[in-house]
């Protein structure tokens, strides 16, 4: 591990900590909305201080929460808690997405599952997945056999649900898009429609490269198949 995924990996530790002793009233306490647009809970602001804690030695902040943070050369792209929603419901798919960039460039990245303890990490190597707290980590495999992908944010775009169970394609939507990004080499697809934040996709994305990926102004399908891309791509920009 470099330094920075180090520093992110413990500080992921000392939340999966907190979070293990059980849940606190103060973590679903709301504030005001953050700076990439959503409400922040309590549960954020928690994950958020000790994040900052931790990285600010390697550059500024750029927080879901409370914006820019700090100084320095390079970028940290910070997401506490990537599901609040499915954290503050009692669903466990949460986690965080941390992402450095150096000359505008993202060159080290972390996503954690902090409901199952999936610590996943890309420096200049493989992708590489171990656990929250442990120190044995091994590079990603492609999973072969995966029967269903995953369609986040479903709910706004009904037409493309519709277009998939149609065509008999099993999908999920669990609602935390950089973990389930961080998942697309097991799970078949990943498809996200709508505007794309860099708090969500600046860690993901780059845990997706050697995965077939289209990108468009409002759709973003990730595959491990170049086949299942094209399909998915014809069938969601088909009318109607």
């Amino acid at each position: 591990m470099t330094p920075f995924v180090e520093a992110a990996a413990k500080a992921a530790a000392a939340i999966s900590e907190r979070l293990c002793v059980g849940w606190r009233e103060e973590f679903s306490d709301h504030f005001e909305i953050g700076a990439g647009g959503d409400l922040t809970a309590g549960i954020d602001k928690m994950a958020e201080e000790i994040y900052v804690e931790a990285l600010l030695p390697f550059g500024i902040i750029d927080s879901e929460e409370s914006g820019i943070i700090g100084s320095g050369n390079e970028r940290v792209i910070l997401d506490p808690i990537d599901g609040s929603d499915n954290a503050l419901s009692g669903l466990p798919y949460f986690g965080s997405s941390i992402a450095l960039e150096r000359d505008g460039v993202v060159k080290e990245a972390v996503i954690v599952n902090l409901a199952n303890g999936d610590l996943f990490y890309k420096t200049d190597g493989p992708l590489m997945v171990g656990k929250v707290g442990g120190s044995s980590f091994k590079p990603v495999v492609a999973r072969e056999g995966s029967r269903l992908g995953v369609l986040e944010r479903a709910y706004a775009y009904p037409k493309i649900a519709q277009k998939l169970y149609g065509k008999g394609v099993k999908f999920r939507s669990p609602g935390a898009v950089a973990l389930s990004l961080a998942y697309a080499h097991y799970v078949d697809f990943v498809i996200f429609a709508g505007p794309r934040r860099s708090y969500d996709f600046a860690a993901a994305l780059w845990m997706c490269e050697g995965l077939e990926i289209l990108k468009t102004e409002k759709l973003l399908i990730v595959s491990k198949s170049r086949e299942t891309l094209k399909f998915l791509q014809r069938l969601a920009l088909q009318e109607g």
